[in-house]
């Protein structure tokens, strides 16, 4: 009876055992087809949600904000190279800037104070070639422009009562002053003593009053002349006036007196008559030369009888040579 029923409802079985396998097949080709498909999955480090992205300050304008505020940006320096130094100031126009010790390899070796300061007078050493010179307001001085020469006080006494003399110059666009102290390096030039200061009185009247020139002095040819002797004689008698239409200072080259140079000569005067210009220096006067005072008072004696007269000088690096003939009684 068991193999009969076995035999009526063996179908059964075989639906149950196939829809069996069909079951376990599809079970298996979900499986694999999710594990493809699944997406890999991540170990998350940080502790709770990730913090929001931090927002960006508002940025500002440097242009507008230094303005403001009455500064200037500092400047920008590129990483390897050396900011650039800003200029010396211009100071010759200002007549209250202060001078500064010069770079020039110069030193004074004497100072004339005139009490009139465009008549002053400055004998300067080059340190460079040795050679000293006479200087007047305005001139050339080794590159640069003679401005004055003056009082200073002294930085070095701690009670700031002592003053030196020095020759103010315009050198670079700024004022710098030469004193006797070697100055730019090199060995210090022995300065002459004594002569620190010297008062010089003013000429009397304005520069351009200096009267009407010479009527007995006549140019016949170049570096040629007649002059009358009542001219001589007057102009040799009345020293004073004489002294009043020029500045004559003693010149030096080499350390050495050379001459007297002649400076702020006045329009009309005799100086001019004859053929001296601003800047010269007379070396000689018939032959003998006048580096002294007591060499130019022995000349001075000389010259009342000459008819003769020759003046030997030098003007911008070059000798010159002037010939007057005395003539009349």
């Amino acid at each position: 009876m068991l193999e009969l029923f076995l035999k009526k409802y063996a179908w059964v079985a075989n639906l149950v055992l196939l829809a069996s396998a069909a079951w376990l097949l599809a079970k298996t080709v979900n499986t694999a087809v999710g594990a493809a498909i699944r997406p890999t999955p991540r170990v998350e480090t940080g502790g709770g949600p990730a913090a929001p992205a931090a927002q960006p300050f508002a940025a500002l304008d440097v242009d507008k904000l230094y303005p403001l505020i009455g500064q200037k940006p500092p400047p920008v320096v590129v990483a390897g190279s050396a900011p650039e130094a800003p200029p010396p100031p211009r100071t010759c126009s200002d007549m209250q800037a202060p001078p500064v010790a010069t770079s020039l390899r110069a030193q004074l070796v004497a100072g004339i104070v005139a009490e009139k300061p465009r008549s002053s007078v400055a004998v300067i050493t080059d340190k460079t070639n040795g050679q000293t010179r006479s200087f007047g307001i305005g001139e050339p001085v080794m590159g640069s422009d003679l401005l004055s020469v003056e009082r200073i006080r002294d930085e070095r006494d701690p009670a700031g009562r002592a003053f030196r003399v020095v020759a103010i110059v315009c050198h670079d666009g700024r004022k710098e002053f030469i004193d006797f102290d070697t100055g730019g390096g090199g060995t210090a030039v022995a300065a002459a003593p004594n002569v620190g200061v010297i008062p010089v009185p003013p000429p009397h009247g304005d520069a351009g009053a200096a009267g009407v020139p010479p009527d007995g002095v006549r140019k016949t040819a170049d570096n040629k002349y007649e002059v009358k002797k009542t001219v001589l004689d007057g102009t040799l008698s009345n020293l004073n006036s004489v002294a009043t239409q020029a500045r004559i200072v003693p010149s030096f080259k080499n350390g050495v007196a050379n001459g007297f140079k002649v400076f702020s000569i006045q329009p009309n005067s005799f100086y001019s008559a004859i053929g001296v210009e601003n800047g010269d220096v007379v070396q000689k006067i018939n032959g003998y030369e006048i580096n002294s005072p007591d060499k130019a008072l022995e000349i001075y004696q000389k010259l009342r009888e000459a008819r003769h007269v020759t003046i030997d000088l030098e003007r911008n690096g070059q000798t010159i040579r002037k010939e007057y003939n005395v003539t009349g009684q």
